[in-house]
């Protein structure tokens, strides 16, 4: 563990500290105004000695120009290391994103919560990686762009994979006109699938006019080969596509907009709401849980989630209205306004109509905060009482801490498999969940 004696080596600079353990794994990652300042606040006698703290042997650092500099580094680093005791988001909280999967020979397009890494991705032997186009803030948004996009653009809605696709006749999807058919290789073939694939792309990277056009030409030339099929399918896309077009308008940044953001803190608990203000008006609310150690400043909080919900977020409001300061806000405030050429202020309201939203947040983040805490400790006592019950109806000498279940399963006296499930402490532990083939065994008779 770091000594307080040891602090006064650190720069009283801007820049951003790494705390390692004894192995060199980076355990936490923060930034600061002055360096040396702020980790005698970590490490100050009035600071409950923490895990993180005790596992600390190292420090090291890096020296800013100044805290902007410092911002956006840590930012950097965090999504780089990924450290574990830094305050994060849970997982499902992430937008939802449109992926057509153009990596695939025969692509389709769906809703995904997951973005490849930078730099990760397959490509299909041509080449095409797979295209992601987003985020939404709804999900309900995203559905209805991708319901109304399958209604332009005949691509298949099935998750059979490109390689199995080969039937002998089509499915209901092309009877619908929803499908070119691509799994019927005298209906439509590889070439003119990926055709419209690309049109789907094209049309999202917002080249309308172009697929128009050129859907027009295919149902001209299906309708002269006589697919007449296939014309229809094409013309029923031709009138989505100018209806969506018609009601198409470009979203701007309001200037009166503005987010009320509260934090509520139970126990293990970290909530966060999110109040969407547009126009005078609330338009929506959103509330977030933060996994963090339990003495994160609730100004670490903050600027934890500010920094990781907003840099995916799609759309950034002209001012955050927060009840407490995040740490270091100006940066912030400059980090904001360059993701949208615009200015974004971060205030702490004090008096009047705004403090008032800010106590409304408050309130929402209390409750969400008390409903998880009594779901997920309400959850390890049941589950703990059940254990304790499974034990005394056994007659076993201890309470049982793995427990582990097998099935066995064949078809028709042949091929027999196992399956096993696994119970640690009463809660399911699935990374241990396995499957079996059994090939020392004859396969049973269930009717025997």
């Amino acid at each position: 563990m770091i000594s307080t004696e040891d602090l006064s080596r650190f720069p009283a600079e801007p820049g951003v500290y790494l705390m390692k353990d004894s192995e060199g794994e980076i355990l936490y990652i923060g930034k600061a105004i002055n360096i040396q300042n702020r980790l005698r606040s970590h490490f100050s006698s009035g600071h409950a000695p923490s895990k993180l703290y005790r596992l600390v042997d190292d420090i090291d650092y890096v020296v800013t120009k100044n805290e902007i500099e410092a911002l956006l580094l840590e930012i950097s680093l965090i999504k780089e290391k990924r450290p574990k005791y830094n305050a994060r988001l849970k997982d499902d909280k992430r937008y939802p994103y449109l992926k057509l999967t153009l990596d695939e020979r025969f692509p389709r397009l769906h809703l995904t919560r997951t973005l490849p890494k930078k730099g990760e991705g397959r490509k299909s032997r041509a080449g095409h990686k797979a295209r992601y186009f987003g985020p939404f803030p709804q999900v309900r948004e995203a559905r209805q762009v991708t319901e109304t996009l399958q209604e332009i653009f005949p691509l298949r809605s099935c998750r059979i994979p490109s390689e199995e696709l080969a039937l002998d006749r089509p499915c209901l999807e092309f009877e619908m006109h929803r499908c070119l058919a691509p799994c019927v290789e005298n209906i439509c073939g590889a070439e003119e699938y990926r055709a419209v694939a690309l049109q789907v792309n094209r049309f999202l990277e917002g080249d309308h006019k172009a697929v128009a056009r050129e859907m027009e030409d295919r149902m001209n030339r299906a309708a002269e080969d006589l697919s007449y099929e296939k014309a229809a399918i094409y013309r029923d896309g031709l009138k989505a596509l100018e209806t969506f077009s018609q009601r198409q308008s470009v979203s701007m940044i309001e200037e009166d907009s503005e987010d009320i953001l509260a934090c509520a803190r139970l126990g293990d608990v970290n909530c966060v709401v999110a109040l969407r203000r547009r126009g005078g008006s609330i338009r929506g609310s959103e509330h977030y849980f933060l996994e963090a150690e339990p003495d994160t400043e609730t100004s670490e909080l903050f600027s934890a989630f500010i920094e990781q919900h907003y840099e995916a977020a799609p759309e950034v409001p002209r001012r955050l209205l927060c009840s407490a300061l995040p740490s270091l806000p100006e940066a912030l405030e400059a980090w904001l306004t360059s993701l949208i050429g615009k200015r974004v202020e971060i205030r702490k309201p004090h008096r009047g109509p705004r403090l008032r939203l800010i106590a409304l947040a408050e309130r929402n983040a209390e409750f969400h905060a008390a409903e998880q805490y009594r779901k997920r400790h309400g959850a390890k006592r049941r589950i703990h009482e059940s254990v304790l019950r499974l034990g005394a109806d056994l007659a076993l000498p201890r309470m049982p801490i793995r427990i582990e279940g097998f099935d066995i399963s064949h078809h028709r006296g042949e091929e027999p498999v196992a399956s096993m499930v696994v119970f640690e402490n009463g809660a399911a532990k699935k990374s241990d969940y396995r499957k079996f083939k059994i090939k020392t065994a004859a396969g049973g008779d269930d009717f025997r």
